[in-house]
């Protein structure tokens, strides 16, 4: 076993180990180490003289022979697909919003604008039910929130009622914050004096051109403090390790490889970033709504379809996917952008030249979404982790095909920079990768390729990033 081989293996058990806790007592159990407690995050291996390996993950200690290493049952068992409402992924960061209710228009776009990046807000008008107390629910409300957003207006800050006791029980659970947190967000609705109790936490205008993006900022920041990473607009990342892999079909594996298919091959990558799922309707939001740019077809006032906040985008044409990419560069300052079809395929099945992400076994309902078992796409990550590829990667089987920034080629190549796609005509045809909800196990392998046109929306197709560098 190379010491590459090690480090997937490493890499893999130490995240199946986070999202099974029992799998640290099956190992303690092949080992007989009883110590199977701490941060699976740290892990190191040394090859000892005897050529056994001793590993360590947290607390858990393990000797190893080279034959026990590669037996470990490191294999995310096949489970039913997970709920809807159960993706895997963290949880929203939650925020208040207090208002007046003279406030209400603005207040409802700034509630649909965070929820569409990814954040949880509460807005009395949509979360109050009826017959609920409203003086008890929303102190509650309050205290049970990641962050408040106090939105200020004249006819606000002059008018006595609720609002100003919103604020001051807002202040009271903002006293109760470790220091330097952020807690309370003064946001201004238009040109206004703040209150003099409102003036501590610095403030932002919504009113100006990038109030909102300033907004997201402080909110990103809450996040990662508190442990729930960035909101939807930004994806989470995956490194792929320089070196070779197979890419392509052998007919000797899968008889039914398509004739157009690059025959397989071995292909140095250097290292990269792959998004661990493709681009969610909650993060094209984000672009559309900051750039004007045009709405995929599905989607009605303004906005993804109800529910389907976390289901990957479609109807997005190519020229689109490169325009949120640049758009996602310029906001971030990381390096974002579409992904060859090698460095696609290689985040999607590994070294090994597999047939599919998790292996040489054919799909199931419990591995990903194809043949219209579902009829439509589905949250991305729900099929994790058993449908996942080595790296941890989501969704690179079935839900939707995804643009690659690849011309449509026959034969091998090196991909380098990319520099030669991106530049070639605006209606060359572009590979698309990685099948549909409604492809057959054929067109849901790893190797599988076709193409379309730039310009084209379909129901079936969407896309994710990818970064030449770490992009945090």
């Amino acid at each position: 076993m190379t010491q590459e081989d090690t480090t997937e293996l490493l890499e893999r058990l130490k995240r199946l180990l986070a999202q099974d806790p029992t799998l640290a007592a099956r190992l303690a159990a092949i080992t007989g180490d009883g110590n199977v407690v701490g941060d699976h995050n740290v892990a190191t291996v040394i090859k000892l003289s005897a050529g056994d390996y001793a590993i360590q993950i947290g607390q858990l200690h393990l000797t190893l022979s080279p034959d026990q290493l590669r037996s470990l049952p490191v294999s995310a068992p096949t489970a039913s697909p997970l709920p809807a409402a159960s993706t895997g992924l963290p949880r929203q960061l939650r925020v208040f919003l207090c208002h007046a209710s003279g406030d209400k228009p603005a207040v409802r776009d700034l509630y649909h604008r965070l929820r569409a990046d990814g954040i949880d807000p509460w807005f009395d008008e949509e979360n109050l039910l009826p017959g609920q107390d409203w003086q008890l629910e929303i102190p509650k409300a309050v205290r049970s929130s990641d962050a408040v957003i106090l939105c200020l207006s004249s006819r606000a800050i002059t008018k006595a009622g609720y609002f100003q006791k919103e604020i001051k029980y807002a202040l009271d659970v903002a006293d109760e914050q470790p220091e330097g947190a952020i807690f309370l967000i003064p946001l201004r609705l238009e040109e206004c004096d703040v209150p003099e109790r409102l003036r501590r936490p610095h403030w932002v205008d919504f009113f100006l051109e990038r109030g909102y993006e300033r907004l997201l900022r402080a909110l990103q920041a809450r996040a990662e403090s508190l442990g729930l990473g960035r909101p939807a607009r930004e994806p989470e990342m995956i490194f792929i390790p320089a070196g070779e892999f197979l890419m392509g079909s052998d007919p000797r594996k899968y008889s039914l490889a398509h004739p157009k298919e690059q025959p397989q091959h071995t292909l140095y990558l250097p290292d990269y970033y792959m998004a661990r799922t493709p681009v969610t309707n909650a993060q094209y939001a984000a672009f559309v709504h900051a750039t004007g740019h045009d709405l995929p077809d599905y989607w009605g006032s303004g906005k993804p379809p109800e529910g389907k906040e976390d289901h990957p985008v479609v109807y997005v044409s190519w020229h689109s996917a490169v325009a949120y990419c640049n758009w996602l560069s310029q906001v971030t300052g990381k390096p974002y952008r579409l992904p060859s079809e090698a460095e696609w395929e290689k985040a999607a099945r590994g070294t090994d030249g597999r047939i599919y992400p998790w292996g040489n076994e054919p799909p199931d309902e419990g591995r990903c979404n194809f043949g219209n078992n579902v009829k439509g796409t589905t949250p991305v990550g729900r099929y994790s982790p058993q449908g996942d590829s080595p790296y941890g990667c989501a969704d690179m089987a079935g839900n939707v095909g995804e643009w690659t920034r690849s011309l449509y080629r026959d034969y091998p190549y090196d991909p380098g920079d990319g520099r030669e796609d991106l530049e070639a005509g605006q209606h060359a045809r572009r590979v698309s990768r990685g099948g549909a909800f409604s492809n057959d196990v054929r067109s849901v392998r790893c190797a599988y390729r076709f193409w379309l046109k730039p310009n084209s929306h379909y129901r079936v197709n969407g896309f994710r990033l990818v970064a030449s560098r770490a992009p945090g």
